[in-house]
């Protein structure tokens, strides 16, 4: 079908018609009237959602200059870093430094935390951390020593079951038979608070 035959003629009354025209069979299509605002199909505006309109009305930075926002674009497009007013943005902060390094082995000897770790297996802190403070190393030595104080309190516990005669598994037995190494470390880690208390 050609153009002219759907293209509306404007009445003399104001109404718009697309004139009647003859099929290639031999039959005629009738005259359509076309209603005042109405819009075909295809010429239709796309559907835009809310969000989609809302990021288009979005305003620039409140006191940024629009010929820097072009300036940034114009950057942005190239590839480049932009060097004014992004340069001058807060760098991230370190992340603080966690306690686990001073509790890590609460259940070895001093003479055992004390001992070097191989290079690959030792965690390696970032530059920029401070070495505990004796408050941390302190708080650090009274966790230890209540953990061990608790597992030394469930070893009398299995004791006195086993002198009852209940039959302990083989993990029961192994902590009763580090119940004496376990007082020993107490002793130690007592000693050690006992000097940065003074």
């Amino acid at each position: 079908m050609s153009r002219k035959l759907t293209e509306a003629s404007v009445l003399e009354t104001g109404e718009k018609v697309i004139a009647g025209s003859v099929r290639p069979d031999g039959t005629v299509r009738k005259e359509r009237r076309i209603r005042a605002g109405y819009v075909p199909q295809d010429e239709q505006p796309v559907y835009q959602s809310r969000g989609t309109l809302a990021k288009q009305n979005v305003p620039t930075c409140p006191g940024m200059d629009e010929a820097e926002v072009a300036a940034l674009k114009q950057q942005a497009a190239k590839g480049k870093k932009p060097s004014s007013a992004a340069s001058q943005a807060p760098k991230p902060k370190p992340a603080p430094a966690s306690r686990s390094t001073a509790t890590a082995a609460p259940s070895t000897s001093a003479a055992v935390a004390a001992a070097p770790l191989p290079a690959a297996a030792a965690p390696q802190p970032p530059a920029a951390v401070p070495p505990l403070e004796p408050e941390d190393a302190k708080v650090a030595l009274e966790k230890q020593i209540r953990n061990l104080k608790k597992k030394i309190r469930q070893c009398s516990d299995l004791a006195e079951k086993k002198q009852a005669g209940a039959a302990l598994d083989t993990d029961q037995e192994e902590k009763l038979a580090r119940s004496a190494a376990w007082e020993l470390e107490v002793q130690q880690l007592e000693a050690e608070l006992g000097k940065l208390r003074v």
